[in-house]
């Protein structure tokens, strides 16, 4: 029984310390974006004040709009610039996440191993969240999407909360969409929706959902759902394309042209190969 525990405990302090280590770097990085989103929330503030001085003033601001209006442009470049971090930042946190999920799940699944070696059960060691995903992910690019999403199922059932299972979901409304089951891509994008608020998916699942309202005509929905993407994501492309399809569905000048509804550009990036992190 000694020798059990000396198994066991050799196993998990390594990974634990890691488990620690990654779980301050998050904590560092989720500090940082919360600053970079206040700077950011701080000088549109500004640029709405300038927008509103240069409208109500336009008659008297002759001498000084072009003073003002090279204030605009460097206010603008600054929100571009701290929208561009925010992004690296998103993404630096779902490397970190991915590889601390990995690490939670390898130390249950080895100690569940070696109690099992112990008891003498051979046992099979699951997969890490990262490589499960990952192979959804290939079965996707594919074009196999029955396969596809069989596997996001899969992955979904063993791994609710990891940091990829928004975008397992998210997959899962692309690969009945592309297989055009459009009701049950409705339901995969709500389900990025609600259950994953926070996710940097919901962008994309929003956008989605929106061009499938839209291209069953039924045009007041997509108006609200686009509007919603516009208003809680305007530093994200998606929103952008929100935009151009309100103006379009309104009726306002030089609409962009009606989109069909496919795979709208991918929530994050491709995994690695590495079982520890992407």
């Amino acid at each position: 029984m000694r020798v059990s525990a000396l198994l066991i405990a050799g196993i998990a302090l390594p990974a634990l310390s890691g488990c620690l280590a990654t779980r301050q770097e998050i904590e560092d990085l989720r500090a940082d974006i919360i600053r970079l989103n206040t700077t950011l929330q701080s000088q549109q503030k500004k640029e709405a004040e300038f927008q509103s001085a240069l409208q109500e003033n336009q008659e008297g601001l002759q001498g000084n709009q072009a003073d003002l209006m090279n204030k605009m442009g460097e206010l603008t470049h600054s929100l571009e610039a701290l929208s561009s971090q925010l992004v690296e930042s998103d993404d630096r946190m779902t490397t970190l996440s991915t590889r601390l999920d990995d690490l939670d799940k390898n130390v249950s699944n080895r100690l569940d191993a070696v109690v099992k070696t112990v008891q003498g059960v051979k046992s099979i060691p699951a997969p890490s969240p990262s490589r499960f995903y990952q192979a959804g992910y290939a079965e996707f690019t594919k074009r196999r999407y029955a396969q596809a999403l069989q596997v996001f199922q899969n992955y979904l059932d063993q791994y609710p909360d990891t940091e990829q299972a928004p975008q397992a979901q998210y997959y899962m409304g692309e690969a009945h969409l592309a297989e055009k089951n459009t009701e049950e891509a409705l339901d995969a994008f709500d389900a990025v929706i609600k259950n994953y608020p926070k996710s940097g998916s919901v962008p994309a699942a929003y956008l989605q959902k929106g061009k499938i309202l839209e291209g069953e005509g039924k045009i007041s929905e997509a108006i609200a759902i686009y509007d919603a993407l516009a208003r809680k994501y305007p530093h994200r492309k998606e929103a952008q394309t929100a935009a151009q399809r309100l103006r379009a569905l309104r009726g306002d000048k030089d609409p962009a042209p009606k989109p069909a509804a496919k795979p709208a550009p991918k929530p994050a990036p491709k995994p690695s190969d590495s079982g520890a992190g992407r």
